[in-house]
């Protein structure tokens, strides 16, 4: 195999594998010192005030959640390709912390993502 297609598969994996560390220290340091709360999402809009770029974003469920007896209206840090309408009056569960600006909704898609990212990583550093 050439040695500038060794070198590009080289550089690839590391950077498949420093993505998928990436995405689970993100969601870990979300989660960190927050508290599991049962919220019910009031509807599935354009990103708002999680995200402050204009052409990014997704879409993003408007939970309603209470803690400190209070009652919040917050956004998760998902982001969705397309509009989840059907999911409107659902029960979900999402870790509240009052220091972030939105909420980390409980889900593992982020480690299968992150174990995808890492298998694919690993498979382009083995190639010989």
């Amino acid at each position: 195999m050439p040695t500038t297609l060794m070198i590009v598969y080289r550089v690839l994996g590391t950077l498949l594998f420093a993505l998928a560390a990436a995405a689970i220290v993100e969601k870990y340091r979300t989660v960190r010192g927050a508290v599991l709360l049962p919220a019910r999402v009031l509807e599935c809009r354009r990103a708002a005030s999680t995200n402050s770029s204009r052409g990014a974003g997704g879409y993003r469920y408007l939970v309603e959640l209470h803690a400190n007896g209070q009652r919040l209206e917050m956004e998760t840090n998902d982001a969705f390709w397309f509009k989840h309408d059907k999911d409107t009056g659902k029960v979900v569960q999402v870790w509240y912390n009052p220091n972030a600006r939105c909420v980390e909704r409980k889900s593992w898609e982020t480690e299968i993502f992150s174990a995808v990212l890492a298998i694919v990583g690993a498979a382009l550093l083995l190639i010989r």
